[in-house]
Formats: structure tokens, sequence, C-alpha cells
């Protein structure tokens, strides 16, 4: 029996957890005292984190005004996000050479809680956060990402969503922004508080046209935040959320000879279609038992609704030009009797008599977590110690069908019951975590071990037949960090642990399938961070990681490659002039590299793959920034992001088929610039922002073709606080 569960039994299981707690380390973020706590995953002493993290504070996301998820996290060092075909709404994010596709390989959380569709059968992302909703991002990819999980091959993002206001009066904003590519966009919250609890309400639109002409996105996200504080010590939090994603959008793009005509131009835009809707509920409780033990536990359930209409497939040669393949458009026919139904069959036909494929997808999660934070001393050494325990269910249904006419293009319900080659596949996966980390500081330096078990139990069936497929498996994931702090504000730090990506589900299950085994991995870490120096932020990190089982992505199939593994550096820093010579101005200057020379296998299942490069993880990512602060209220940027040439196969193919789909990426670099004035004795900021400012065309995916990054985007707008 398939377990759906609702707010009501969540809030039940949360309330009978032997001790009540809440949301990951939220005493640990150090933070105003008229916010509610903040919902992060770094400690309060981070220059004991024996390992890499980076933070993007709320500065940051104000000055920047980054419109996605590319935006946001492309100047940190070892991430690599690869747009989409609109506004990066689905997340790509691979971290130290991991494959970005749907982020599959990175832990991505919100406030603490697992953000994929189905972390453990389906851990692919269609969803994060709108920016403006965002008060700060964290990065974990050392050995302290074991404490989250289940994907600890590379790295943790948490997302962490903006305060609910305890200082007694009403505080909020509005946001408005215009541009081209008719780009609009607008944010309201509001919210009050006091000493015995508070709540906010957050209201965002995103509209505009995506990559493609005419593709056009219209996505609205609404929330509620509130707690309550039970006592002086308890604190009751609750957080729901609801997005309405709704996209002309295709995950088939264009043919080689399509892209050279047009790059933003796509045959069935018309049919195209992405809707999904996403409930989100969790409730959180913390409670300090005393100065130096505290717990925190959270309950989280998660709907989510999906379906993808595509109206072409993949190319085929017809008189010697590769051009897009309709699917199910038997109103128009095979014209020029090439043996498929292409764009040029259509002629003069009014596209909208086609089919297409409907893939509606539905997702259930939820979970309870309960974790406790405790200082001590053993043997006159002082220690910080955490240990937590996760319940995680999830059930999936994913469908597929093809639509043969205009009435089932548009209704994916009614072609459910009258489509052609329906197919239906239930994921189910239940999941039991533990884990725990000590600290202890000895002098100058912090050790730090932990471990993580994954306790996984997951079944695979088939809608229209009896195959079946059930997976059990347990890892014990082993941590081991130190750090040295015996230069002011300078820590350098060292790690290892493992790692693993759980294995998915096929998209097809046949009787004797089963599922790839986990992709396991060590990864090793040797680093510095400081600000030793006045005016400089400065840090580095070398690492090399083994993996076994690496998963790729063969259609049909997820499936275990052989063994691979990827190094290389790491280098950020930012320089603040007018720090340094003490002026009322500052320039300053930032700036990001990340060298991954190596990125290959070492034991593939083909031999003749041994040593390429995997799938799109480029050599060099550079990101540079040159900004300047004026005391009036102004502050200004230009950067540049730079990729460096990808490979989108494990056979490295250099020649370009004619499909698109294989194929090398050329290297790129794209300019951007941003204003702020934060006009003085006001609440009101103007801004104006501009994306790939000299225009450049170029190739960032070839999934299933060839997908241009987005036109010069340009917008700006108004921010009034109150």
């Amino acid at each position: 029996m398939t377990l759906k569960p609702t707010l009501l039994s969540t809030a039940i299981l949360s309330s009978l957890l032997l001790i009540p707690g809440a949301s990951y380390a939220e005493d640990k973020i150090p933070t105003k005292i008229d916010k509610l706590t903040i919902t992060g995953i770094l400690p309060e002493k981070l220059e004991s984190v024996a390992g890499s993290f980076d933070i993007i504070d709320e500065k940051y996301l104000k000055s920047r005004r980054p419109l996605s998820i590319n935006e946001q996290l492309r100047t940190l060092p070892g991430v690599m996000v690869v747009p989409d075909g609109s506004m990066s709404f689905d997340l790509n994010i691979g971290i130290r050479g991991q494959n970005p596709r749907r982020s599959a390989k990175t832990m991505v959380m919100e406030d603490g809680m697992p953000l994929q569709l189905a972390p453990y059968t389906d851990p692919v992302n269609h969803y994060a956060p709108p920016s403006t909703s965002v008060s700060r991002v964290e990065l974990i990819k050392g050995a302290g990402q074991i404490l989250y999980g289940p994907q600890t091959l590379g790295g943790a993002v948490n997302f962490v969503t903006k305060a609910v206001p305890r200082n007694g009066e009403v505080e909020g904003s509005i946001t408005s922004l215009f541009g081209n590519q008719d780009l609009r966009g607008l944010q309201g919250n509001v919210g009050f508080g006091n000493e015995t609890g508070g709540f906010m309400f957050d209201f965002s639109q995103s509209k505009g046209d995506g990559i493609f002409n005419d593709s056009e996105y219209d996505v609205k996200d609404y929330r509620f935040k509130g707690e309550l504080s039970l006592t002086d010590k308890q604190t009751l939090g609750l957080k729901l959320v609801h997005t309405r994603d709704r996209r002309n959008q295709t995950e088939n793009y264009l043919t080689r000879d399509e892209y050279a005509r047009d790059p933003y131009s796509h045959p069935t835009v018309a049919l195209d279609q992405w809707e999904q809707d996403r409930d989100i509920v969790q409730l959180t409780h913390k409670v300090e038992v005393n100065n130096n033990f505290s717990v925190q536990s959270q309950a989280y359930y998660t709907d989510t609704f999906r379906n993808g209409l595509r109206g072409s497939n993949s190319g085929r040669e017809v008189n010697g030009v590769w051009e897009s393949r309709l699917r199910n458009c038997d109103a128009v026919g095979d014209v020029n009797n090439d043996g498929n139904v292409t764009t040029s069959d259509i002629g003069n036909t009014d596209i909208n008599v086609c089919g297409g494929r409907h893939a509606p997808r539905q997702y259930y999660t939820w979970g309870v977590e309960s974790r406790a934070d405790f200082n001590y001393r053993l043997f006159d050494l002082q220690n910080d110690a955490i240990f937590g325990l996760r319940y995680h269910q999830e059930t999936a249904h994913r469908e597929q069908v093809y639509a043969t006419n205009t009435a089932e293009r548009l209704d994916y319900q009614l072609a459910l019951l009258e489509g052609e080659d329906r197919e239906g596949t239930s994921l189910n996966a239940y999941a039991l975590s533990y884990y725990a980390q000590n600290t202890t500081y000895i002098d100058n330096w912090s050790v730090t071990a932990g471990f993580r078990v994954e306790d996984v139990r997951t079944s695979d069936s088939d809608d229209f037949s009896s195959n079946r497929v059930t997976d059990n498996y347990t890892e014990f994931l082993p941590s081991l960090g130190v750090a040295w702090n015996g230069i002011a504000n300078t820590t350098i730090f060292a790690g290892v642990h493992k790692g693993i990506s759980p294995s998915r589900a096929d998209r097809e299950l046949d009787a004797s399938g089963a599922r790839a085994v986990p992709e396991e991995s060590t990864l090793f870490e040797l680093g510095m961070r400081s600000n030793h120096f006045r005016g400089v932020t400065m840090s580095a990190a070398l690492f090399h990681n083994d993996i076994e089982n690496t998963i790729v992505d063969n259609g049909a199939t997820f499936d275990n490659s052989g063994e691979s593994e990827q190094q290389g550096i790491e280098l950020a820093g930012r320089i603040n002039f007018g720090e340094i010579y003490s002026w009322n101005n500052n320039i300053y200057l930032s700036g990001a590299y990340t060298n991954l020379w190596t990125a290959e296998y070492i034991k593939a299942s083909d031999p003749a793959n041994d040593g390429n490069r995997m799938q799109y993880a480029p050599k060099d990512l550079l990101n540079i920034d040159l900004g300047y602060e004026h005391v009036s209220g102004i502050d200004a940027r230009i950067g540049l992001q730079h990729v460096s040439k990808q490979f989108v196969d494990d056979e490295n193919t250099r020649i370009e088929t004619g499909n698109g789909i294989e194929g090398i990426i050329p290297s790129y670099t794209i300019w951007n610039a941003t204003v702020n004035y934060y006009i003085p004795n006001t609440s009101v900021t103007l801004f104006a922002s501009v994306e790939n400012l000299f225009d450049k065309e170029y190739l960032v995916s070839r999934n299933e073709g060839k997908l241009a990054g987005r036109e010069r985007l340009f917008f700006g707008g108004i921010t009034f606080e109150f």
C-alpha cells in the first residue's frame, strides 16, 4: 500500500517525536536578534570547519540582482551550472566535475529540507526558490557534507529563505522590474513579529520569453512563514510554499542545421508546454535544553505534479538537411516520403493539428528528522558534537503517452485515456539515515570525525506488466577532517570522506532488469581560507575524488560505467582597495577560478573510454568582477564568466552529428554588469543589470539537441523597503 501523507499526519508525527527539535543548526548561524533564526547548515565556528565551503550573503544577492540559479552560483569556485531553455528554473548544478544534469549528483536543499523531486529514486530538480525569497546560499564541499544526504559525492547546496521579522514592527519590501525579451518581475513580502512570535507572507512572479522566440514562461511562488515562541527556550516554526510554473518549453532542442539557421527559433515552440505545481510544508521545532545542549527537529512534506508536452523529437536528415522530427502528427503525414514526419512536412499546414508526447509525473516525499547539538569537555578538551536521525519516504508515478490529435495534446488526461503507447512506472523508497560528528579542540587545532549511514529500500514496478525491481542497500560513509588556526584569521584544513549518489530507477523496466548500484566516492581535500591581510579575503582548495560505479544516463536506463577520478584546484578571493587605503569609497576586485585538470575514466566499462573526459566537466571555470561602491549610495560592477570547452558523451565525440546531440561545446566568455543606487535617506533602491553584455552567441548544451545561451538581457527596476 502506498502511503500518501497529509499535513495533519505530518504534524502529528512531528509532535510525537521523542525530543522535539528544529531545522538544521538554526542557532549556529550568526543573525540579528530581531529576526527568525536562520535555517542554515554551517556552524557558528566557521574557523573550525575542516573543509571548503562558500557563502552567498544577502548583501551580495541585493547588489548583484541574480535572476536565476545560474547567476547566483556561477561565481562560486568548483560549481558548474548549465542553463536550460528558459531562465534556469530547472537546476543543473555540477560540483567538482560531477555531471550537472538536473542536479542529480548534488544535494540541494531549502532551509535544510531536500528539494529533489525524489532524492533516492528520481533525484531530478525542476525547482529552486526565487532569488528574491532567498537571504543566503550555503555550499559545503568538504567532509562536513556527510551530515546531509543522500547525495554526498561533490557538495551540498542550501538555500536559506528570508527571515520572519521579530522587532515589533511591520516590515516588508516590494520589487518591480522589467526588461527586454518581455521580462517582467514582481516580488513583495510583508511580516510582523514580536517576542511571542511572528509571520511573513511572500509572493514573487517572473514572466517573459525564454531562450527561444515566443517561448513564454510565467512562474509564481506563494509563501508563508511563521514561528511561535512556546517558551523562552522553545520555538515552533511553519513554512508553506505553493509554486505554479507554466512555460512554452521543450527539452528537445535544435539540430545542427536548425541551429545554424537561427539558434533562437524552435519549430515546435507553439506546441511545447511545461507545467508544474508544487506544494511544500515544513514544520520545525527547537528546544534549548541548556547553554550546552539543544535539539532541533523538522517534518516536511512535498507534493509535486509536473507534465512536459514535447512536440518534437531528435532530428532526422531530409534531402541533406537535418530537421526536427514531429511527435505524432498523423494529420500531416510523411509528405516528403522519407520515412519520418518532420518539420518540412508541415508546409503551410497549421502545426497545431499535431499531437505530441505527454510525460505526466506525480511525486510525494515526506520525512522527519531530529538532531542534537551539544558541547562538552573530555580529558580537559572542549568538544562540539552532533548526532541525528532522519526517516524519509517517497513515491513517484511516472507516465508517458502519445497524443494523436489536438484535443489529446491539450488535455493529458484525455491522452491517457485515448492516446497511444501509454507507459507507467511506480517508484517507492524508504530510507533511514543516521549521522554523527564530533569536533575536538586542541590549542589551535580542531579535529572533526563523523559518519553517515544510509539504509535504503526501493521498489520499482511497471503499470502494464508484472515487471518489478527491488533494491536494498546500506552505505556507511565515514569522514575525518583537521583544521589549524595558528595564524590570525586564517584556517588551513585537510579532510577525507566517503560519499554516494544513490542508484536511480530506470526509465524502462524489463523482466530481468535491475538498478545500477550506488555510485561511491572517496574525496580528499587540502585547503586554506584567510582574511589575515586588511581588505583581502582568499581561499584555495586542492581536491581529489575517486569514484567507483560511475552512473551515466543511457536513455532508457541508468548504468554503471566504471571508475573515474576528478582532481583540481579552486581559488577565490576579493580585494577591497578602499579598506586597504582607508578610502571613503571602495574599488574591489573579486574572482573565482577552478582548474579541473583531471575528470576522466580510469577503468571504464568500455575500455575504449579510458582516459576520456567526463561529460560536462570543463577544465577551466573563471568568474571575475570589478566593482565600485560610493558613499552616496551607488555601487556598480562589471564581470565576466569563462567556461572552457566540454565533451557531452563518454566517447568524447569531436565531430558534430547532424541531430546536434554529439560534438564539442566550445569555450565561451560572456560579460555582465549591474548598477544599484540606494537613494540616501529613503528606503528606495533603483537598479539596472545586463547579462551577456556584448550579445555573444554561444552553445551551452547538447542534451537532445543544440541549445544556445541567453541573448543579451537587460532589465531595470525599483525596490522599496519598509
